[in-house]
C-alpha cells in the first residue's frame, strides 16, 4: 500500500487503539460490522462474529479494548472506506 501513488496518513490503531466513536464510523462507512471483523482472531471466533456480526456498539466497546478485532488494512478516503489489501480499490481512488 506504501508503494502505491496515494498520499496517507498511517494510524497503527493497533498500538495506540481507537476510540469507540471512530470505531462506529468505521462501521458506518463499511456499511456494518461484518467487513470489519478480523475474522482469525480467537475473540471473533468464539463469539460467532464471522457469521452473526454484534451490534455496532458492542463491536466499538470490544475494539476499544482488543484492536486486533479489526481486520487490516483500513483505508478511510472521505466517506469511502476500504477493507483488507485490494489493489484494485486503491487503484480507483
Amino acid at each position: 500500500m506504501r508503494k502505491l501513488p496515494l498520499e496517507l496518513t498511517e494510524i497503527d490503531y493497533a498500538r495506540k487503539g481507537l476510540d469507540a466513536a471512530t470505531v462506529e464510523d468505521l462501521v458506518k462507512k463499511a456499511g456494518g460490522v461484518g467487513p470489519l471483523v478480523n475474522a482469525r482472531h480467537a475473540i471473533a471466533k468464539e463469539k460467532g462474529w464471522v457469521a452473526n456480526p454484534p451490534s455496532p456498539a458492542e463491536f466499538a466497546k470490544a475494539v476499544a479494548k482488543e484492536p486486533n478485532l479489526l481486520r487490516r488494512p483500513i483505508l478511510v478516503a472521505g466517506q469511502k472506506v476500504i477493507i483488507g489489501f485490494d489493489r484494485a480499490a486503491y487503484a480507483a481512488l
